[in-house]
């Protein structure tokens, strides 16, 4: 049952999951419209709501590895690279 290993799939799902769910829960958490996220960006509690908008990527990369889909892994390592280039940008 390998249906599930595909680099495009990991690939997709690791760039829209952190997207999908920061604008979904930004209202939520910060109470501030989406066009103020500019104004956020150079905030601690930005970069912490960046690390958590980026957990079910964590969660799909680490259940694939559990169960040896490593075509999901890739997709999902070169989805997440984004991402992680901009918490770099903003922690450095």
């Amino acid at each position: 049952m390998k249906k599930l290993d595909n680099f495009y799939l990991g690939l997709v799902s690791c760039l829209l999951l952190p997207f999908l769910f920061f604008v979904v829960t930004w209202n939520i958490i910060s109470g501030s419209p989406l066009s103020e996220v500019s104004i956020w960006l150079r905030q601690p509690v930005f970069l912490q709501y960046l690390i958590f908008c980026s957990l079910p990527d964590l969660l799909i990369l680490f259940w694939g590895y559990h169960t040896d889909r490593w075509n999901i892994c890739r997709g999902g390592i070169l989805g997440l690279t984004p991402y992680l280039m901009m918490l770099f940008y903003l922690f450095f």
